[in-house]
């Protein structure tokens, strides 16, 4: 009978064990699975415990803080960015538990003010290497919210505020939005004439904002460094003089190289005048009016006036057709040039007739022996000589109103004789 009893407790207990160990791997055989040990989501998905992924095996999803904890996380837990979350069947004691390293993609990150400086308008595009923006994939979008990305081409638009957000490489959501006011500095290389030419005009000197080049510019003495010139600086002449073109605070790389000439003021000397008596034009040979002005003139001037003259800048004249009646005649002389005003002066050139006098007396004496008045009248500042009764010759000067006197006692037959009249 013992032996019997023996072995049936012995078969019971090796039946118990086996069931025991049948269900303990019942039981782990519930545990729930990770088939992605690290997770990731975009900000915008407001990710929290609810959107963690395990496998069911069974037994049901419990997540907890640590591989330890006691306490479960309920499924409207926020999700922390580069935490790690446990998990676990509904009994909490299935086995170690597995983590999950989450990963929330947010914003790319970058300065809120960002410029870009092109020499075109075609190089402003979201996919210029001079923003600085760190993210995955960027998208670029004219709102904060909703819309439609801008292709990595498009043109952006100067002092605009765009709004960018980047892509989770895992699952392609889009994050929120960076917002980046946009400054887009146009500074292409300044066109402008090679050469610039100008009057160098006493007390009032072409300067440096006298220059010429498209664009807003600033102007150096060098072509690759320096300070930028004051406008009001002097120009030298020869000077070469290099702009760029700015568009604050963008400044082109390349700069125009100009060369500055500089041209004196036309000088066409001073009035000059000569005098001829009438009765010296056919003996006066033909002279030259340049002669005749005053100062420094250029050489490079014309004549015009009544009589045309030869010799180019010299200004021969032939005074053999001069009359008195055409007196007096004026000449003028221009100096011209591309930059410089025209310069003129003039030569006047005057027909003197023969001076004239005549002599009267006053009052009329009625007996020899009484004083008298001698009053002559001519030509203006002419001289005079005569003589009394044919005495020895004498001179007096008329005055600029062409009258003079003398005194004298009348004698018997007492005349005065005009010799000649000079002027």
């Amino acid at each position: 009978m013992r032996i019997t009893t023996l072995a049936k407790n012995y078969f019971f207990y090796c039946v118990l064990i086996l069931t025991l160990f049948g269900q303990n791997g019942f039981v782990y055989s519930q545990c729930p699975t990770v088939t992605n040990t690290a997770q990731s989501f975009c900000d915008t998905q407001s990710p929290t415990i609810a959107s963690l992924q395990a496998v069911d095996n069974g037994g049901g999803i419990k997540w907890y803080a640590t591989a330890t904890s006691n306490t479960q996380l309920t499924n409207s837990t926020v999700l922390i960015n580069g935490e790690d979350y446990f998990v676990d069947d509904n009994t909490g004691n299935c086995g170690p538990r597995q983590s999950v390293t989450v990963t929330i993609y947010s914003a790319p990150t970058g300065a809120n003010f960002q410029g870009v400086c092109v020499t075109s308008l075609s190089q402003a595009t979201p996919s210029n290497p001079q923003f600085v923006i760190n993210g995955n994939n960027l998208q670029w979008y004219t709102t904060p919210n909703g819309g439609t990305a801008l292709s990595p081409t498009a043109i952006l638009t100067d002092n605009t505020i765009y709004y960018i957000s980047q892509t989770n490489p895992d699952t392609g959501c889009q994050t929120s939005r960076l917002s980046v006011f946009v400054n887009v500095g146009l500074v292409p290389t300044p066109l402008g004439s090679a050469v610039q030419e100008f009057c160098n005009i006493p007390g009032s000197p072409p300067t440096v904002g006298d220059l010429v080049a498209s664009g807003n510019n600033n102007w150096y003495l060098t072509s690759a460094f320096g300070i930028p010139l004051d406008l009001s600086t002097p120009l030298v002449n020869g000077q070469f003089y290099y702009a760029t073109t700015v568009d604050p605070p963008c400044e082109s790389s390349i700069r125009l190289e100009v060369l500055v000439n500089l041209y004196e003021p036309n000088d066409a000397g001073s009035n000059g005048n000569r005098s001829i008596c009438v009765n010296e034009i056919a003996t006066t040979i033909p002279f030259d009016l340049f002669n005749l002005l005053g100062g420094t003139p250029d050489n490079t001037g014309v004549w015009s006036g009544p009589i045309l003259t030869t010799n180019g800048f010299q200004g021969t004249l032939d005074v053999s057709t001069m009359t008195l009646l055409g007196s007096p005649y004026v000449f003028t002389y221009t100096v011209s040039s591309a930059l410089c005003a025209n310069d003129t002066s003039t030569v006047t050139i005057t027909i003197l007739g023969l001076p004239t006098a005549t002599v009267s007396v006053s009052p009329t004496p009625s007996c020899s022996g009484s004083p008298a008045t001698f009053t002559f009248t001519g030509t203006p500042n002419a001289t005079v000589t005569y003589n009394i009764n044919g005495g020895a010759n004498q001179t007096i000067t008329l005055n600029g109103t062409g009258t003079a006197t003398l005194t004298g006692t009348y004698t018997a037959n007492t005349t005065v004789n005009i010799v000649s009249v000079a002027s």
